[in-house]
């Protein structure tokens, strides 16, 4: 997946794609490359996702924030098996806002989901306004990650908890791009970094993901989700 993702692009520049230009993207998808990368990403990302979504069991008429929803073809999943749910989802990127309201249209027009643009380390959200906060594949572009937990932990509701899902730095050390901008943490080191942030870690889950190919080799790849409760 993510050779077809690169060789999507170099047809698209005709040429192999300059990887800091990949690294730009993958934190901000923009112009007329924002819905390729989106849906690249999303077939990379799924499992990722997937095990979030298991470990926040959701439940009905819980209010959940979700930071980085990029092309947002997987919010459905949050309502399948709940009823009342309200989802908000904030992303800085205005192309992956457009095209994450024509996906879930129903959803928006329903006020079921709401989706803004904005950074997460300027929440544009009331104090405790969230049962639950997640994001996937997110931290890895947070330069400052105090700034984000303070603010996730500002619009948590007492014993709110805020699931990070990401890989560890062993699966992502093999792609060229990291090295433009991607920060990486081993479990133990985001765990670290959120009890800093007056978070208790409650979950630390890992799931094998199916192999991706990557310059002809396939890559085992590993989904981290790690659960912390606000702790006051």
């Amino acid at each position: 997946m993510i050779t077809s993702f690169l060789q999507r692009l170099k047809s698209l520049f005709q040429k192999d794609p300059d990887q800091e230009f990949i690294a730009a993207q993958l934190r901000k998808p923009s112009g007329s490359y924002a819905r390729e990368i989106a849906s690249s990403m999303d077939k990379v990302n799924e499992s990722q996702f997937d095990l979030t979504l298991e470990k926040m069991k959701l439940k009905n008429n819980e209010s959940i924030l979700e930071i980085g929803f990029g092309s947002g073809s997987f919010m459905e999943k949050l309502f399948q098996e709940t009823y009342g749910l309200h989802v908000t989802g904030i992303d800085y990127s205005p192309q992956m806002v457009s095209l994450a309201t024509s996906i879930n249209k129903s959803r928006v027009e329903s006020g079921q989901l709401k989706l803004h643009e904005g950074s997460s380390d300027n929440l544009p959200f009331d104090d405790q306004s969230f049962d639950k906060a997640y994001c996937n594949m997110v931290i890895f572009f947070w330069d400052e990650p105090e700034k984000h937990l303070k603010e996730v932990y500002r619009v948590l509701k007492p014993a709110g908890k805020f699931y990070t899902g990401f890989r560890p730095v062993k699966n992502m050390k093999s792609f060229p791009f990291i090295k433009y901008g991607f920060r990486l943490y081993e479990k133990n080191e985001w765990s670290r970094i959120l009890e800093q942030n007056g978070f208790s870690i409650t979950e630390i889950s890992d799931i094998t993901d199916p192999p991706i190919e990557f310059k002809g080799q396939l890559l085992q790849m590993e989904s981290v989700c790690i659960t912390a409760e606000k702790s006051n």
